[in-house]
């Protein structure tokens, strides 16, 4: 059994890369021979630059640094996005997996605080263990054909379970940016969905695609949760 990909022209820059580990998802943009293969879905992670940029702002001068992890993990979801769209194969996109698991990893490593599960002391070190373990399970997806897509969505299960857990907090707690953030994930969901079965898709336009749309609902999304999450003080 193969990835059925369309594979690169000998003569592009990332034809060998792509013939030897094919990704496992084609989205509707036609990859283009050069150095940026998918060029809307590549430039539209710019998006995630700007969000790294107002978070560090939000959060240079708070007191506590434990929002600061924001940053980084903003920032390197959106360059290893960068470089898996323009290069087009299973090495980068493997990066790719793994900036969304910096993000998602870091909401369910606070959730797990704020349900006095994990304390402040080991977050880090689950935060590390989760990126190692789900980074590790999706080299085992890929060689052996499972959907790598579902690991992003049962994190997300998660997160929504834990929030469930948490709800005795309610009066406390301001729901709005959460409200804010499902609603936007759901129409960046929405749009990838239409991309990746072609329901929404244009192969040849290089300026706008459902999938480049998903990283530009996706950064709003995230935005209203960090709102979010930065309401709560994290235990020791």
């Amino acid at each position: 059994m193969k990835y059925n990909v369309p594979l690169l022209g000998e003569n592009c820059p990332w034809y060998e890369l792509a013939k030897m580990a094919p990704t496992n998802v084609k989205w509707c943009e036609a990859p283009t021979c050069g150095i940026i293969s998918e060029p809307a879905n590549t430039w539209s992670n710019l998006v995630y630059l700007a969000l790294t940029i107002w978070a560090y702002y939000q959060v240079k001068d708070n007191e506590d640094k434990l929002l600061m992890k924001f940053v980084p993990a903003f920032f390197f979801m959106g360059l290893f996005s960068f470089v898996y769209h323009a290069s087009y194969n299973f090495f980068s996109q493997w990066f790719d997996f793994v900036g969304m698991f910096l993000m998602t990893g870091l909401f369910i490593s606070l959730n797990l605080n704020r349900m006095k599960v994990l304390s402040r002391a080991k977050l880090m070190k689950f935060y590390l263990f989760f990126n190692i373990f789900f980074g590790g399970l999706v080299i085992i997806f890929y060689l052996t054909y499972v959907p790598i897509q579902s690991l992003v969505a049962v994190q997300a299960l998660f997160l929504m379970f834990s929030e469930f857990k948490l709800r005795d907090n309610l009066h406390q707690t301001n729901y709005k940016p959460f409200i804010a953030s499902v609603i936007l994930i759901l129409v960046a969901a929405t749009f990838s969905i239409l991309d990746v079965t072609r329901t929404f898709c244009d192969p040849h336009n290089h300026i706008i695609q459902g999938h480049a749309i998903w990283h530009m609902f996706s950064a709003l999304s995230l935005a209203f949760a960090f709102k979010y999450y930065s309401q709560f003080d994290y235990s020791e």
